[in-house]
């Protein structure tokens, strides 16, 4: 099962700046835009551009990640985060394709049936993702293809999210979502593989002790503590241990790590396990226990990827998982700088 997971919080960071990227947000008549939207994906790095379209980020140091800018409205830009200082001029253009214009195939299941798999694979079937509800369910648009089995979603706007259980609301930008069923079903049970992705602003709602509780059970064995557990040479058995078929190995036999202090980065080089050579493109695959009852599988189609200081890693597409950390979904995520 492979997911991609993108989040950020939006507001002004109180981080001292290594990188100052200064911009302007325009139209394509050149009229400043107030109020878009300019944030450094996966991070609490975030702000708004004033009356003249300006604005001002300051970043910590190069991160795994990209710069986006967005405004109801207008198609959402990407920009490429550079090792030093450097200025932005943006310009966006009005998106006037909608995806409800777009006529489907005809669905031979009930809209509801096709809800009650997106609520399962996107929010997760955890405690925290049966508590979250999305309270604009109606602007969620469905197909099923009935040659390969495969249900899409999509949504013309962010997809609001109410996170009562972990005291946040989300707005989340959904660019991707399929679920693969091994044959013409809508059972959960008959899925073979989910996927999706997409881009969301956290606001905090609640934070209490029990709130508190709850979301670090959410971050311990996730995507994130993983990454950073790994960028960190730190396995345990109270954390993760790492496995090779069934033995548990060392780490240091197949992960070198490289930090690179000046951009507050960490090189992972995977070794090649020879016994796999015959899959095309395959390295490595691994087993992972979490505190010694969450059992999870990673397979590296890539030897060598970048994690940040935030956990958040490169080459995500070719770094695929199933087992229980797939179980996480949007109804568990977190901030990427979370207990940062």
């Amino acid at each position: 099962m492979k997911i991609f997971l993108f989040f950020f919080i939006l507001f002004n960071s109180p981080i001292i700046a290594q990188i100052v990227v200064e911009g302007k947000v325009t139209d394509e008549d050149n009229m400043p835009i107030y109020g878009a939207s300019v944030y450094v994906n996966g991070t609490t790095i975030g702000t708004m551009t004033d009356s003249k379209g300006d604005f001002i980020l300051h970043i910590p140091s190069e991160l795994n990640t990209e710069i986006i800018t967005s405004y109801i409205g207008y198609k959402t830009t990407y920009s490429v985060i550079q090792k030093n200082s450097f200025k932005l001029n943006i310009v966006l253009k009005q998106n006037v394709t909608e995806l409800k214009e777009v006529v489907l195939s005809q669905n031979k299941f009930s809209r509801k049936q096709m809800l009650d798999i997106f609520r399962k694979n996107f929010l997760g079937t955890t405690k925290a993702g049966k508590n979250a509800i999305i309270t604009n369910e109606d602007e969620i648009y469905f197909d099923y293809n009935n040659d390969n089995f495969v249900l899409t979603a999509f949504s013309d706007k962010p997809l609001l999210i109410d996170n009562p259980y972990l005291g946040y609301k989300i707005e989340y930008t959904l660019l991707e979502f399929s679920t693969t069923f091994y044959k013409s079903s809508i059972n959960i049970n008959d899925a073979i593989s989910s996927s999706f992705g997409g881009y969301s602003v956290f606001k905090e709602t609640e934070l209490s002790s029990k709130i508190s509780k709850r979301r670090e059970k959410a971050y311990k064995g996730s995507f994130l503590h993983l990454f950073r557990n790994l960028a960190q040479e730190k396995w345990s058995k109270d954390e993760f241990l790492l496995f090779e078929g069934s033995f548990m190995v060392n780490s240091k036999e197949h992960f070198k790590i490289e930090k690179d202090s000046s951009k507050n980065m960490s090189e992972v080089f995977v070794e090649k396990q020879d016994r796999l050579l015959r899959k095309k493109g395959f390295i490595a695959e691994f087993s992972i226990l979490y505190d010694q009852k969450e059992q999870s599988k990673i397979f590296f189609y890539t030897s060598k990827f970048s994690i940040d200081i935030f956990g958040l890693f490169t080459d995500y597409d070719k770094i695929y998982f199933s087992g229980d950390i797939t179980k996480r979904k949007v109804g568990d995520l977190l901030p990427s700088n979370y207990g940062l």
